[in-house]
């Protein structure tokens, strides 16, 4: 019990800074995007917002399916190329903090090795939150695999042809069931933790 009552604020406090760097940094690569460009943006300033990237439900699904989902900024993205980048980096974004949280584990760079060798329950708390990064980071990298118009996929999927774009969001409601039916059956968790051990 006590186990339990440790891990879930732990996870949900990794999951929420996931969907931060993970949304966040996305605003920031469509804004330099436009900036070269050179078109105006609206609302820039509201990117820094960070507490609007996280989505209640994502933080739900992290407690219970490991897999979180981010809330974007939605910004009105007309060429393709934007699409294209913008998906791709959110792409890149989840593998660097998977890659990084494995680093910090395995060798304790960042300074995380005087925690590690510390001991006692600091030690284990620190463990555990890398451990949910590395896990979390690597579900939500599958889960935004789901052609989702809003998901990284989607984003990317419009960055390729609008044609195909126009299709998924036809096709939405489908899409959306496989992607609640896979996370009530645990397959991407499974399958990540399985994918992982082969990996690692």
């Amino acid at each position: 019990m006590k186990e339990i009552a440790l891990e879930i604020p732990i996870c949900i406090i990794a999951a929420a800074l996931i969907m931060v760097i993970h949304e966040l940094i996305k605003s920031i690569v469509y804004l330099f995007v436009r900036k070269v460009q050179r078109q105006a943006v609206s609302h820039n300033s509201s990117i820094f917002a960070v507490w609007k990237y996280i989505d209640p439900l994502g933080l739900l699904l992290s407690a219970t399916c490991f897999v979180p989902v981010s809330k974007p900024h939605l910004f009105r993205i007309r060429d393709k190329k934007t699409n294209m980048v913008l998906g791709i980096t959110g792409f890149m974004v989840l593998l660097s903090v998977f890659f990084l949280s494995i680093a910090v584990l395995k060798t304790g760079c960042l300074g995380m090795a005087g925690f590690f060798k510390a001991g006692g329950s600091t030690a284990r708390v620190v463990s555990i939150f890398w451990q949910y990064m590395a896990i979390l980071s690597f579900d939500m990298f599958i889960a935004n695999m789901f052609p989702v118009s809003t998901f990284d996929m989607g984003l990317v999927i419009a960055g390729f042809s609008a044609k195909h774009y126009l299709h998924i969001i036809k096709a939405d409601s489908i899409i959306k069931l496989i992607f609640i039916l896979a996370l009530m059956f645990d397959i991407i968790h499974y399958g990540c933790i399985k994918l992982l051990r082969l990996i690692l």
